[in-house]
């Protein structure tokens, strides 16, 4: 395989905007729920159009990371604005402050894909991940937003449901997807956990490459469940859940499928950049992780700045950068 180089000509073509990194959830797989990394931020509708307007071929932008997107007083603005200039608007929720207005707002605002992460299909277990005593007020709000859009017949925002399959959790996966199923949701994604040894975000409760018979059986029927139901059964990464848990053990430089160093953006709520959305879960080093800030510099300027290109060389060597020691072929997109 070629050797990428270091300096990119094209701008980022897809950008991760941290619309905010506050949360209504404690999640105990997250690293939010563990450590602060940055000061508590908002990004501004004026902060995102002053970002967005440097990066003229953007075609797809996602606004989330670390935090929940729906308290952030200005989405539905900066949303509506973005549709404005880009072809493709989505985030992941939890949903918990999808309100009945909200939900409207949500609709009108334009938004392409609208993900919700639940990761449970029972109360007990949706605590025991998530952190709180919000399961049936989320199942409620997603039920309400789809019934929402078939009445003012809307194809969007496209709504889905996604799974970090963990040993916790994966018995309830077939149960996961008839859930999606009552609720007139059609797509259903699972996710492979990041561990970091905080909380449930443990080696021991990971699946990636550790599969056993019976997690293999619950997969098969949630796949013929899925199948059965007329649900779309995928994982990140555009491949089956059963593949992206197999993964491919013989690859010696499992983090080299990637191409987000070469491809995307992506900006925290307090203007750092950092390689991806998945790093700050699994950096060592966070302020290492780093590459600029773009409130202060120009993101051409980082773009193809000294961290930049010695991240990218970095990843080309055997000896992958801190946050993508941990990293996998076929990884979420």
């Amino acid at each position: 395989m070629a050797v990428r180089p270091a300096v990119v000509p094209d701008l980022p073509r897809s950008l991760y905007l941290e619309t905010t990194n506050r949360c209504d959830s404690e999640c105990q797989t997250c690293i939010r729920t563990f450590a602060s990394l940055e000061p508590p931020a908002d990004l501004t509708l004026a902060q995102v159009q002053a970002i967005v307007e440097q990066l003229p071929g953007l075609d797809r932008v996602v606004l989330h990371g670390i935090g929940e997107p729906l308290l952030n007083r200005e989405i539905f603005d900066i949303v509506h604005w973005l549709k404005t200039r880009v072809a493709t608007v989505l985030f992941n929720s939890d949903a918990i402050s999808l309100t009945a207005p909200r939900a409207r707002r949500l609709i009108e605002s334009g938004l392409d894909e609208y993900r919700v992460s639940m990761d449970a299909a029972t109360a007990a277990t949706y605590r025991r991940l998530r952190g709180v005593e919000q399961f049936d007020r989320v199942v409620g709000n997603v039920r309400r937003l789809v019934e929402l859009e078939r009445e003012l017949e809307r194809s969007t925002p496209k709504v889905s449901l996604w799974f970090t399959a963990t040993r916790a959790n994966l018995e309830e996966l077939p149960a996961f997807v008839k859930l999606a199923a009552g609720a007139g949701i059609r797509e259903v994604y699972v996710q492979r956990l990041v561990f970091n040894g905080l909380g449930l975000a443990s080696e021991e409760n990971a699946l990636h490459r550790r599969l056993l018979a019976r997690d293999q059986a619950v997969l098969s029927e949630a796949t013929h469940t899925a199948a059965d139901l007329g649900i779309a059964l995928r994982a990140s990464g555009l491949t089956t859940p059963l593949d992206s848990l197999k993964g491919d053990a013989s690859h010696p430089r499992h983090w080299a499928g990637c191409q987000r160093p070469w491809t995307l953006a992506y900006v925290t709520a307090n203007g750092n950049v950092l390689p991806c959305c998945i790093s700050p879960w699994v950096a060592r080093d966070y302020r290492g992780l780093v590459l600029g800030n773009a409130f202060r510099e120009r993101l051409a300027d980082i773009w193809n700045g000294e961290r930049y290109r010695r991240f990218r060389t970095d990843f080309e060597s055997d000896a992958p950068p801190d946050p993508c020691r941990g990293c996998g072929l076929l990884w979420s997109i």
